[in-house]
């Protein structure tokens, strides 16, 4: 979070791309590697497709908590339009998916095996990467107080940025394994165990950053991060889809339909609070009001993951 906060504000980089494409990928990496891992060495897709969808609910969760613990910092952030395309792209992702699973579309691609949804998934990261691309509409934010990032060049910082990013996916593989163990000895469905124990581990990457970046005054980078990884963890799923040779990964049941259903209405809840910021400046600078939208979207969370456990 700190290497990329100082590239942010050393460097010309649009702060779409470093959030929403460097981080979020950097975040990703272990949904990757334990969707994979799931796949190829377990075969068990329903812990791929439950790891992808808990990982993207607790990472929007992230976000409430910003809200609701650092309210004062939110209230006075900026955040540009680039951003807020990109949480739209999430709401229609998240619909999309959430109108598969009620209607239990499986439209699966003849002779190759591949859903649609994963083919509607690549789109949908083709225009991240071209929104992500264009220049923020924000001013880059100044170096208030130096810290240890900043203090070096660039050419370190990238270096240093590599390294954590390599120890990050160290322990990804133990984490499926792990998993999968809990899952058959408590009899808890591959879906809830992946979502639960998979989606809160790999997510833990996202919640550092968001919490870091936002304490570091950037919550816009925080923003581009989170939402960023939502759309690239989808993206994983069709590479998930290609490798699984036994059919699709997408099970539709009704632990997937609660969670998409509320990942659905809290990512609405922090669109309204994204334009209201933008339109309503008595609602921008009311610290009361990041707090009571945080403060409902990380119940809903908890509500959902014990609905969804029942």
């Amino acid at each position: 979070a700190r290497f990329v906060d100082a590239l942010d504000k050393k460097t010309k980089m649009s702060g779409g791309f470093l959030g929403g494409i460097l981080l979020a990928g950097i975040t990703s990496l272990p949904e990757l590697i334990t969707s994979l891992s799931a796949i190829l060495l377990l075969s068990n897709a329903d812990m791929t497709y439950g790891n992808i969808l808990g990982s993207n609910f607790f990472d929007v969760m992230v976000i409430g908590i910003c809200m609701l613990c650092m309210f004062s910092i939110v209230k006075k952030s900026v955040v540009s339009k680039n951003t807020g395309i990109l949480m739209l792209l999430s709401f229609f992702a998240v619909l999309i998916v959430l109108l598969f699973d009620v209607f239990h579309l499986n439209w699966v691609i003849p002779g190759v095996n591949i859903h649609a949804l994963s083919i509607i998934f690549v789109v949908f990261y083709v225009f991240v990467c071209l929104i992500s691309s264009k220049k923020d509409d924000i001013e880059k934010a100044e170096i208030e107080k130096e810290t240890f990032a900043t203090k070096m060049s660039v050419k370190k910082i990238v270096l240093l940025f590599v390294l954590s990013a390599v120890l990050l996916i160290a322990v990804s593989v133990g984490i499926t394994y792990v998993t999968d163990y809990i899952a058959s000895s408590y009899n808890i469905g591959s879906s809830i165990a992946g979502a639960i124990f998979l989606g809160v581990a790999t997510s833990l990457p996202e919640v550092i950053t968001c919490v870091e970046l936002t304490r570091l005054k950037n919550f816009n980078m925080a923003m581009n991060d989170i939402y960023g990884s939502i759309m690239f963890n989808f993206l994983i799923l069709t590479i998930a889809d290609i490798f699984f040779f036994k059919g699709t990964i997408f099970s539709f049941n009704t632990q997937t339909l609660f969670m998409t259903s509320f990942m659905l209405g809290i990512i609405a809840l922090t669109l309204v609070a994204y334009l209201l910021k933008k339109k309503n400046k008595k609602v921008a600078n009311s610290g009361s009001f990041y707090a009571i939208v945080g403060g409902v979207i990380t119940a809903s969370y908890f509500v959902c993951m014990i609905l969804a456990a029942l």
